[in-house]
């Protein structure tokens, strides 16, 4: 999460060092998503496959190596290349972690285990932006980012030392990879489909404006310093904590998790309205971050929904599509999209308008809700 989140803490020494415009930054920032999203599903596959100590074990090293390289970068294209390789390391993370979730720990505690799955990496994110703006605000971003391949490589140790693949003390795995037809099937149910989209639709607000342009949103229309913007951005991810709970124990108490998601929705697009069109003031605007954050974290709920639906054996692959549409719906097309429509404005950063697409998103995801509660009765599951 804080190598998905740097550069909306570095925009400024990004754009002057490397010779950017709103629309390469947004450029460079969402190229980290396009080996991301494209290996969503495979990841799903290799995990079956090596199991998920060895997956993490290869993409920890991979993105301490491309932090490292991305603090000696000079040029646009090594940057991205760089961030492509980020990408590439991260990408499996959260099938990992949700595949042990369900191997080491019983079905009941699942909707509780994705909440602090994500809980984690929100974490992560919130101090993330909250000691880099600190650093790149007094010693550069080539610092920050020396910084991100330090903690990087310790979590390297930390995985060598406490990861294990269930009833295994070395690195067995299912041997049998799941069929193609089978693959095809699950990823074509509408049980499995819809609740994805309608997640990443939901999580596309965060992704988008807490996660890249929140923090250049806030110095640009509301003249706060960039140590200030990346305190007040960073209440979105403090937010998500409670959120991701409490909706996780929303899901186990009344068991409508389509409900909960809708809810997000609403909440979400709601949020994003006032924060864009209506308050003022750093200390108001970080408590609508934190309010923002408690509803869009709500996007969680859709990995359960997925998981309910989706045979044993393809779980990985299932929680892969959940995730990439989670991450990519936001990440690999509203953030460049809205940095290539504020430089079409002659903008520096995208204003409340351009970024009032992100309730559009949520408005859309609690359509696809409603018409899901109708079909889904219908809809066979993916195993049957």
């Amino acid at each position: 999460m804080v190598l998905q989140t740097f550069p909306s803490v570095m925009r400024e020494g990004l754009v002057v060092d490397l010779s950017l415009n709103e629309a390469g930054f947004g450029g460079l920032s969402s190229s980290f998503y396009y080996p991301y999203i494209l290996l969503q599903i495979p990841a799903g596959i290799v995990v079956s496959r090596f199991g998920a100590r060895s997956v993490l074990l290869v993409g920890a090293l991979l993105c301490t190596v491309a932090s490292f390289l991305f603090a000696m970068s000079h040029t646009a294209n090594v940057a991205e290349l760089t961030r492509i390789l980020m990408g590439l390391g991260a990408a499996p993370t959260v099938v990992c972690t949700m595949t042990l979730a369900a191997q080491w720990f019983p079905a009941r505690l699942f909707p509780l285990l994705a909440a602090l799955t994500e809980v984690f990496g929100m974490v992560g994110a919130a101090l993330g932006q909250e000691v880099l703006g600190f650093i790149v605000d007094r010693a550069g971003w080539r610092t920050g980012m020396i910084a991100c391949g330090v903690l990087s490589a310790l979590l390297v140790v930390l995985i060598a030392a406490v990861v294990r693949n269930r009833g295994s003390s070395g690195e067995t795995a299912d041997q049998q990879l799941p069929r193609l037809r089978d693959m095809a099937r699950l990823l074509a149910s509408r049980a499995v489909f819809f609740p994805a989209l309608a997640g990443g639709l939901v999580a596309s607000g965060g992704v988008a404006f807490g996660w890249l342009w929140g923090v250049s949103y806030l110095q640009t229309y509301h003249h706060m310093t960039l140590s200030a913007a990346s305190v007040c951005a960073s209440f979105y991810f403090w937010g998500c904590l409670p959120g991701l709970i409490g909706s996780a124990w929303l899901c186990s108490r009344f068991r409508a998790a389509g409900l909960v998601l809708a809810l997000g929705g609403l909440g979400t697009g709601v949020m994003m309205a006032l924060i864009l069109f209506v308050l003022h003031g750093q200390m108001v605007l970080s408590g609508a971050m934190f309010v923002l954050g408690v509803f869009n974290s709500f996007y969680a709920v859709s990995f359960t929904m997925v998981k309910d639906v989706a045979p044993e054996r393809l779980s990985g692959v299932a929680m892969g599509l959940t995730n990439m549409l989670i991450v990519g719906i936001g990440g690999l097309i509203l953030q460049p999209m809205l940095g290539v429509l504020a430089h079409a404005r002659g903008l520096e950063v995208p204003d409340a308008t351009i970024l009032s697409v992100t309730i559009g998103a949520q408005v859309l995801a609690v359509i696809i809700l409603g018409v899901f509660g109708f079909a889904g009765a219908k809809s066979r599951s993916p195993s049957t």
